[in-house]
């Protein structure tokens, strides 16, 4: 029996170390124009919030960059800069919407981002530490970059800052790529930011400012592994009392 519970054990702990990877969120799933708020609950990101100081709502919304004609040309690939691919293909990508048209049914009819300066913030608010966070930025133009930035978070508590004009400035920040190019209609894939690199350990709250107008995409978080770590312990527990 003994032996039986240790194999047990071996496995789920197998198991468990699998879920030490990396999770990958899309915004996939969601309609064009859909005000989005816990629709990403399951994949750890518990609630996202707008705050539009430049309005009198304040909408996270979805956009389809594989649609023609829309309210933002800016936000339709194929893409005229960035260090991803011109035929990089996004689909739903998140924005601070511009107008609220449409809004009864939860789904915009003309999505747009906010184009005044600053745009606003979005918050990621996540159900459990984090110690890295990476995403797609598209269609940050050059010369807002210097005020928008990201803040994290461990509660109420500020753990530090990354301005974006971290990432194009070369001088020894832990944050510089010289791959990335801001711009009209520009993608770019910004690598996971450690909390190390911050002096900080984990996080479970992101907000993000822009400058202007844009959208984001791709969040690169550590895959959730609590659930599967609690089990391996409680089994491990009842293993040690009826030894």
């Amino acid at each position: 029996m003994k032996i039986a519970k240790s194999v047990a054990a071996l496995a789920l702990l197998s198991f468990a170390g699998s879920a030490f990877g990396t999770v990958v969120i899309t915004f996939e799933g969601q309609q064009h124009g859909r005000i989005v708020s816990n629709q990403f609950a399951a994949q750890g990101l518990t609630m996202i919030t707008a705050d539009n100081p430049n309005r009198s709502f304040d909408y996270a919304a979805i956009f389809d960059t594989t649609r023609t004609g829309t309210a933002d040309p800016d936000l339709e690939d194929p893409w005229d800069g960035g260090n991803l691919a011109s035929t990089t293909i996004l689909r739903n990508v998140l924005i601070i919407a511009e107008n609220n048209t449409g809004d009864g049914d939860g789904v915009l009819n003309n999505p747009d981002d906010e184009g005044s300066r600053p745009a606003g913030s979005i918050t990621f608010q996540f159900a459990s530490p984090l110690t890295y966070f990476g995403f797609d930025i598209i269609d940050l133009e050059g010369v807002i970059q210097e005020s928008s930035r990201l803040t994290f978070f461990s509660g109420a508590t500020n753990l530090g800052t990354v301005n974006f004009s971290q990432f194009v400035t070369n001088n020894g920040n832990p944050f510089y790529d010289s791959t990335i190019v801001f711009g009209d209609n520009s993608a770019n894939r910004i690598q996971p930011i450690n909390m190390a690199d911050l002096g900080a350990g984990s996080f479970d709250r992101v907000v993000l400012r822009l400058g202007g107008s844009g959208a984001i995409d791709n969040l690169v978080i550590p895959a959730p592994s609590v659930g599967a770590m609690a089990i391996v312990g409680a089994l491990l527990a009842s293993r040690r009392r009826r030894a």
